[in-house]
């Protein structure tokens, strides 16, 4: 079993990738033109990946899971499609989902011990683990006056959050999925907090 604190190759290479599309999306989507301000963005995009990163990797080492990054190629073509737009045209658009993640877990933490098991609640618990870490980290950059960052990451949560799967033709399969097939009420709970960030961001 891969090691869910120690990434595969793949998994760096497609969160990298992913941090990158976020950041010019973001860049496009403030209509940033200096060379400093692209840049500062594509670093937020990363510090954005790395607070969902984080957080369901440290859940799923905790449970024995296995958590891989996983790049939509529909996903990244949606996401720069609609930056190109944005940045050519007098609307501001964003539509941030070119990663998601795929989980595997086979044993779980009962009673100290890691015992074998079907566990239906494990991709909800670890895609709600990713989201509750964005909106922590959300608080952190809010409190630190980082409104750029903050309105990023409250974007990205928001996509996140989206039910939107890989049957169709848009994206991979996001957190939100997971987290409303196992519960409508968490979900609405998740959104309604994203979206007062985002309202909050641009105050």
């Amino acid at each position: 079993m891969v090691e869910a604190l120690h990434p595969e190759r793949e998994d760096i290479q497609n969160f990298l990738l992913g941090s990158l599309i976020v950041g010019a999306a973001f860049s496009a989507y403030k209509q940033a033109t200096a060379p400093k301000t692209v840049a500062l963005f594509l670093l937020f995009g990363m510090i954005t990946l790395f607070f969902r990163e984080i957080g369901q990797r440290v859940v799923a080492h905790w449970m024995e899971a296995d958590v891989h990054t996983e790049l939509s190629r529909e996903g990244s073509f949606m996401t720069i499609l609609i930056a190109a737009f944005s940045y050519i045209s007098v609307f501001s658009l964003a539509f941030l989902v070119p990663v998601s993640s795929g989980f595997s877990n086979n044993r779980y933490e009962h009673w100290g011990k890691g015992i074998d098991a079907i566990w239906a609640k494990r991709k909800y618990w670890l895609a709600s683990s990713g989201i509750t870490m964005l909106l922590l980290g959300w608080i952190a950059v809010y409190s630190l006056g980082l409104s750029n960052l903050a309105e990023l990451v409250a974007l990205f949560t928001f996509f996140q959050l989206l039910p939107l799967d890989d049957e169709k033709p848009v994206c991979g399969q996001l957190d939100g999925t997971h987290i409303i097939m196992w519960s409508g009420f968490m979900w609405l709970i998740f959104m309604g907090i994203t979206v007062i960030t985002m309202i909050l961001s641009v105050l």
